[in-house]
């Protein structure tokens, strides 16, 4: 094994450990988790430590097939990495019960509900070997948000996997809240990307926007969601800063690259000491409006005035 110098933030004083080996696995590739996995890569880099002298990093995507998304997390309980990484909810569930009673520090990123997912019993005491950030939405301003831009709005349409966990939960919580605001929610369940856009194109004409959550399945079809959105005039919404970079109309909620950091600095924990660690569950930071101006402008909508003032506005490049 190669040695290296750790340095850490706090100002201690530098130790040589042997190489460290950081596993990550993300079920699939999608902007959303693309942004997670640069904010840890980023954190690292800026922690002092040298790729390929103080730590080494073994990523695997399972291309959204859960068969691939289990092969790898039995593969990374077998090599017994100093820490493992888990992007997604079905990646951290697979991790976990792959290296159940190994004791390999697990942390797991866009994870909306942690409990509900039975990663952890106590958000605030998750386990020795355990913690991570959850990417809840604040559902509440996302609604409100829906209803400002668009006062005479009735019906929402919501499109996601009943497969994922994530996804259940979300639009559960989505759909009680907008019933407080009197919207209507069409569901609208998908379980393959390849499906999506004909499933969104079923609700043109039923609905007067489109909802996507943190949805992987979902979220892996953006270009074409963007796409019928310009076509077909709809707005969308979501809750990612990266999808209203990408073209969706507008979100709230907090940027997945900050929430990549967020984890980067749990890895970085874990990594300069194990014993009796106890990292409580971290959530999103600092809720952002996020308003794309050239998706507005396409949809005739005029943003008020007290809504520009908070967001942070966006683009699409010619």
């Amino acid at each position: 094994m190669l040695g290296g110098i750790f340095l850490f933030k706090d100002g201690a004083k530098p130790s040589v450990q042997a190489l460290k080996v950081i596993a990550i696995s993300q079920l699939v590739e999608h902007p959303s988790l693309e942004a997670v996995r640069q904010g840890i890569y980023d954190v690292l880099f800026h922690s002092g430590l040298k790729e390929g002298k103080d730590y080494k990093i073994i990523y695997k995507n399972a291309q959204g097939n859960m068969s691939i998304n289990n092969q790898i997390a039995q593969q990374f309980a077998g090599i017994k990495p100093d820490v493992m990484v888990a992007i997604s909810t079905p990646s951290a569930q697979s991790l976990a019960s792959a290296s159940y009673n190994k004791e390999i520090p697990l942390v797991f990123a866009a994870v909306t509900d942690p409990l509900q997912s039975k990663l952890v019993k106590d958000l605030n005491k998750p386990g020795s070997f355990i913690s991570g950030v959850s990417d809840l939405p604040p559902l509440q301003a996302q609604i409100e948000l829906i209803r400002d831009l668009f006062p005479t709005a009735k019906k929402i349409g919501v499109l996601y996997n009943p497969a994922e966990i994530n996804s259940v939960k979300t639009v559960s919580e989505f759909q009680a809240l907008a019933q407080k605001l009197h919207f209507e929610l069409l569901l609208a369940p998908t379980t393959r990307s390849s499906e999506v856009l004909f499933v969104a194109q079923n609700l043109i004409g039923k609905v007067d926007v489109l909802y996507i959550p943190q949805d992987n399945t979902v979220v892996s079809a953006i270009p074409s969601l963007i796409s019928l959105q310009y076509e077909k005039k709809i707005p969308c919404f979501t809750s990612d800063e990266v999808l209203v970079q990408k073209g969706a109309l507008a979100a709230i909620g907090t940027s997945y690259y900050e929430h990549g950091k967020q984890v980067g600095e749990i890895v970085l924990k874990f990594l300069e000491n194990t014993e009796n660690l106890q990292i409580p569950v971290a959530f999103p930071q600092n809720p952002q409006i996020y308003v794309n101006h050239t998706t507005a402008m396409h949809l005739g909508l005029n943003i008020p005035d007290k809504i520009a003032q908070k967001a942070k506005i966006y683009k699409l490049k010619k």
